[in-house]
């Protein structure tokens, strides 16, 4: 028997099934809940307990053992596979510092575990689509995908900050898709790891390492060129080690990676979903639809309209530290029922480079206060806790590295998708894997090494000229394109979901 509402609907074995599904428990002890769980020990008396439809690979070399959890990807050699990757890492390096540096070029949702002699550090890809959550006991340091991972094996209680609950109860937080901030949970001495930060396991420390120089500016032919390698790299990689599907809108970022899978597009689904709230005339619908017609590739527009059974939110909770139910959870829960194994492809990350935050605050200053980054983040009552995030997150970078790396950009890049973006991502996870090519820091630089007014809406010069290097016949139909007609239906269909959830 199990305790979740629904539960006629389901078996108990589907429940240790799902079960933290794709997640993982670092700490002193193993953790084996069923047998859907597999745990190996690792050096320093560690153990890494993992989900057994969450890969992970361990290399020991030169007295050093790395560890990837994950999905990983090196464009510069798409043929190689994680083991491979680790390896070559490995031995191109000399240090924590170095080996960090040595991954610039991998993409992908990963957590590499690193341990030597002078200790253990971990630390995710670049967006930290693959979460991290830490606690210390006083004794033990326990690491895991979700709180409630690390909640199995100690007594976590609830936080006493009174700002952070205040924060909960606020309904801009809810109106945001629950998009938290900073590095603090609910829970007491619970902390998120940071997209451009490390952990250290044994100090149990958030560490930033990431950007620690400005970025030399380029020649456009030059970025276009090694940009277009990167992503049609990434693109191949995929393609040769899994059936993919890609999530395909009117947006600029998955036509940016349409454009990439040119060479790959025939072992291929590209698709849009509906969610029961999108009309047939949305842009992000009626745009994809007539370009695959153009460009003669297989293409599904779904309509993932069944509400969700209590069982599948009850267990989404239990998974997932404020696990939400929108319109799009609806296709998560479609995709577990279709039996969805194919990797799910998509463009989140590539907001970093298109100035995201410009066209609502535009300043070159550096000195942005945190009043002005907190209403960026969509929080116009500037709730205390969000004002006292954002100010010791300014705390922990260099400023005089804002001349390739501005303020907006590392606040889209570290709290709205180390937050926000991760949260997705991890609920989908009870049903598919998902990968984000542009999660790629050595794409990132390379972006940002162009003039910011290429990258800057609307016309966004730069994104025009990658497409057309990649495959010129995806700007056949409009990037974008204004329906007021269909963004208003479709709003009026999905503004029920954004009420208050706590009360």
């Amino acid at each position: 028997m199990t305790d979740f509402e629904g539960a006629e609907t389901t078996t108990d074995e589907t429940f240790q099934r799902l079960l933290f599904r794709r997640q993982f428990l670092i700490g002193p002890e193993r953790y084996l809940p069923n047998r859907h769980w597999r745990s190996v020990e690792l050096p320093r008396g560690f153990h890494l307990s993992a989900h057994r439809d969450l890969p992970f690979t361990t290399v020991s070399r030169h007295y050093v053992t790395a560890t990837l959890i994950g999905h990983a990807i090196d464009p510069r050699y798409p043929q190689r596979f994680e083991p491979e990757i680790l390896d070559s890492l490995i031995g191109g390096s000399s240090d924590f510092n170095s080996f960090i540096d040595a991954t610039v070029s991998l993409a992908g949702r990963w957590i590499i575990i690193y341990q030597d002699a002078g200790g253990c550090c971990l630390f995710s890809d670049p967006c930290a689509f693959r979460q991290v959550f830490y606690h210390s006991d006083g004794m033990h340091v326990w690491c895991a995908s979700q709180p409630e991972l690390i909640g199995t094996k100690v007594d976590l209680s609830l936080s006493a900050d009174s700002a952070l609950w205040n924060f909960l109860v606020n309904p801009e937080l809810a109106r945001n898709e629950s998009a938290w901030v900073g590095m603090r949970t609910i829970y007491k001495d619970c902390f998120h790891l940071l997209p451009n930060h490390y952990l250290n396991v044994c100090q149990c420390k958030q560490v930033r390492f990431y950007p620690t120089r400005n970025i030399p500016r380029k020649e456009i032919s030059e970025i276009i060129e090694t940009a277009a390698s990167i992503l049609q790299g990434i693109m191949a990689a995929i393609a040769g080690r899994h059936n993919a599907i890609l999530a395909l809108t009117a947006g600029w970022d998955s036509r940016i990676l349409l454009a990439a899978s040119r060479d790959v597009s025939s072992k291929m689904e590209y698709y849009i979903d509906r969610m029961g709230v999108l009309p047939p005339d949305h842009p992000d619908v009626c745009i994809p639809e007539r370009l695959a017609g153009k460009l003669n590739i297989k293409f599904a527009v779904r309509d993932s309209r069944d509400d969700l059974p209590g069982w599948f939110v009850s267990m989404l909770s239990r998974n997932v530290t404020g696990a939400r139910v929108l319109p799009k959870t609806r296709t998560i829960y479609n995709k577990y029922v279709t039996g969805e194994k194919r990797m799910n492809i998509n463009g989140n990350g590539g907001e970093i480079c298109r100035n995201f935050f410009d066209t609502s605050l535009k300043t070159e200053t550096k000195d942005i206060p945190a009043e002005d980054l907190a209403r960026l983040l969509n929080y116009k009552s500037l709730p205390s806790f969000v004002l006292r995030e954002i100010q010791e997150w300014e705390k922990s970078f260099n400023r005089e590295l804002l001349d390739s790396f501005n303020i907006l950009d590392l606040l889209y890049w570290e709290q709205r998708l180390g937050n926000w973006g991760a949260q997705y991502p991890a609920e989908q996870d009870i049903a598919v894997e998902e990968f984000s090519p542009f999660d790629c820091r050595l794409l990132i630089e390379t972006l940002l090494a162009s003039p910011r007014h290429m990258r800057a809406a609307p016309d966004y010069q730069l994104f025009k000229m990658l497409i057309r290097k990649m495959w010129p016949e995806t700007l056949s139909v409009p990037v974008n394109p204004k329906s007021r007609r269909g963004l208003i239906s479709a709003f009026k269909r999905m503004v029920r979901y954004f009420v208050p959830r706590y009360r």
